[in-house]
C-alpha cells in the first residue's frame, strides 16, 4: 500500500481539489521531490505550499500516521527536514523533538484502484502486466495510445540524432556512424554500442580501413574486451599488441 502511495505522489496522480492538511490548510505541490530508494524520507527536496506558506524539504509517506513512531523516525535526525507527512489513515499527530508539528495530509486510495495496482505489481515478472486491461480497451483508445507511443519514440530518436549532430559540428557521416552503431546494439546493448562509436571516431576507422586487424583491435580494445582476455591465443595477443600501439599513436577518446 505504501508503494502505491509513493507512486501516486511521485507521478502527481492525486485529485488536486482534495489536497488539504488534516487541519484544512490547502496543499499545493510545486515539486513532489526526488524518490529516495535508500534510508531516510521517501522524497527529497520537495517544494510545497501549505496554506500561504512555501516550504522546501522532504516528504514522508506512511499507510498510518502512527507508523512514524513504529519506525522510530522521531529519534532519527534524518527526518527533521520533513515538511509534510502523507498518510492513508490519520490516527495520530506527529511532533518533532523541538515541538514543531509536521503538517499531515490524508491520501485515501479507492479500493478498485488499489486492486488494479496490486494486480499489475503481482504480474510484473510475467510477460506484459497490463495485457488483460489492454484487451478491454476500445479500439479508438488503443490506436490513439499506440500512435502516441510511436510519436514519442520518433521524437526521442530525432532529439538524440540532433544532439549528436550538434556535438559533431554538423558532420552527418559521423552521426550516421554513431546511429548505426546504436542500432546494432538491438535495444539492450544500444547505449554501450553508441558510447563505443563516440569514443572511437569514424575518421579512426577510415584511417585504418585497409587493415582488418587494426579495426578489430580498435573496436575490441575500446569496448574493453581485451582487458581480461587470456594471452594463450595468438590472435588475442596480436589484437592486444595492435591496440596498445594504436592507442599510443592516436588520441582515443574515453566516455
Amino acid at each position: 500500500m505504501e508503494k502505491l502511495m509513493q507512486y501516486i505522489w511521485q507521478h502527481r496522480l492525486w485529485p488536486r481539489v482534495d489536497m488539504f492538511t488534516v487541519d484544512r490548510r490547502r496543499v499545493t505541490v510545486i515539486d513532489p521531490g526526488q524518490l529516495n530508494a535508500n534510508s531516510g524520507p521517501d522524497f527529497f527536496n520537495a517544494k510545497i505550499k501549505i496554506g500561504d506558506e512555501m516550504w522546501a524539504g522532504d516528504v514522508e509517506i506512511h499507510v498510518k500516521a502512527s507508523d512514524w513512531h513504529r519506525h522510530g523516525h522521531q529519534d532519527d535526525p534524518a527526518y527533521r527536514s520533513v515538511i509534510l507527512h502523507v498518510v492513508g489513515k490519520d490516527d495520530t499527530a506527529i511532533t518533532l523533538n523541538d515541538g514543531r508539528v509536521i503538517p499531515q495530509m490524508r491520501m485515501p486510495c479507492a479500493p478498485d484502484f488499489r486492486h488494479a495496482y496490486d494486480s499489475l505489481v503481482t504480474k510484473a515478472g510475467c510477460g506484459l502486466p497490463c495485457a488483460d486491461e489492454i484487451k478491454s480497451l476500445d479500439a479508438i483508445y488503443l490506436h490513439s495510445w499506440l500512435d502516441s507511443l510511436a510519436y514519442e519514440r520518433l521524437y526521442a530518436k530525432t532529439d538524440r540524432i540532433s544532439g549528436h549532430l550538434s556535438r559533431m559540428a554538423g558532420d552527418w557521416e559521423s552521426v550516421c556512424y554513431i546511429t548505426l552503431a546504436r542500432a546494432l546494439g538491438f535495444g539492450v546493448n544500444g547505449d554501450p554500442f553508441e558510447h563505443l562509436a563516440m569514443s572511437l571516431p569514424l575518421q579512426f576507422i577510415g584511417k585504418h580501413s585497409d587493415s582488418q586487424l587494426s579495426i578489430e583491435a580498435l573496436l575490441f580494445g575500446q569496448a574493453g574486451f581485451l582487458d581480461k582476455a587470456a594471452d594463450d591465443d595468438p590472435y588475442i595477443t596480436l589484437l592486444k599488441n595492435e591496440y596498445a600501439f594504436l592507442s599510443h599513436k592516436e588520441v582515443i577518446l574515453t566516455f
